[in-house]
């Protein structure tokens, strides 16, 4: 997602410089490249003090890519040979990556706690997590319509947290799963999140924003 929106930025502060012509004719390349360069300071500035934490993170990585294209433009925008070349190498990269991330796109969803019942091997597991509170890590399970889901459990070292997914991505023969845990008083005394995906490749990694990674279930002697 942060290299996504580095792209992003980068093409946003080409955007930027391409306005400055419209409001500007006779601006020079300095005064353009110190517009991009602004704004782009400001944004930051205001990823880290209005938004902050994890949630400004995204809208950082942006700013920083709106900064790296005006310092491009500087070394390299005095010829319009080599405003050509720029814009055009940003944009077939970022069209490059939209369509990697496009083809190697999961579908995901959060399966809902009220599904978690049954006499399956889907539920009888989640109801053994909350017996069983030494459990910790994840399984994987076939469900409805041959869709995988993955379990994640916290164990009970994390009792009273709740856990988000921000993101599902898929490299070659790995299925990487991002997440973000945070305490929230859960009642769950093993705090458990079940993930349904249309496909998971054989290898899976849990990655949590703390620098956590979990791996498939154990239990804590």
């Amino acid at each position: 997602m942060f290299v996504y929106m580095f792209l992003i930025g980068l093409l946003i502060g080409l955007a930027i410089y391409a306005l400055t012509y419209l409001f500007v004719k006779a601006m020079d390349n300095k005064k353009r490249v110190l517009v991009v360069a602004i704004i782009g300071g400001l944004s930051l500035i205001g990823s880290l003090t209005v938004i902050g934490g994890f949630e400004g993170m995204p809208f950082g990585v942006l700013s920083l890519g709106i900064l790296a294209i005006s310092i491009v433009l500087a070394l390299f925008g005095q010829c319009s040979l080599g405003k050509k070349l720029i814009y055009t190498i940003v944009i077939l990269f970022i069209i490059s990556y939209s369509a990697l991330i496009y083809f190697n796109q999961v579908d995901y969803w959060i399966v809902k706690k009220t599904q978690y019942s049954g006499g399956d091997d889907f539920g009888s597991y989640t109801e053994q997590l909350q017996t069983d509170t030494t459990i910790q890590g994840y399984e994987t399970f076939t469900i409805s319509e041959g869709n995988k889901a993955v379990i994640l459990s916290l164990g009970e070292e994390m009792a009273g947290n709740n856990i988000e997914v921000l993101d599902v991505e898929e490299y070659g023969n790995t299925t990487e799963i991002k997440i973000r845990t945070f305490y929230n008083n859960s009642v769950e005394a093993n705090p458990v999140i079940a993930i349904g995906l249309n496909r998971v490749q054989s290898e899976i990694i849990i990655t949590d924003t703390d620098g956590r990674i979990y791996e498939k279930a154990t239990k804590d002697d």
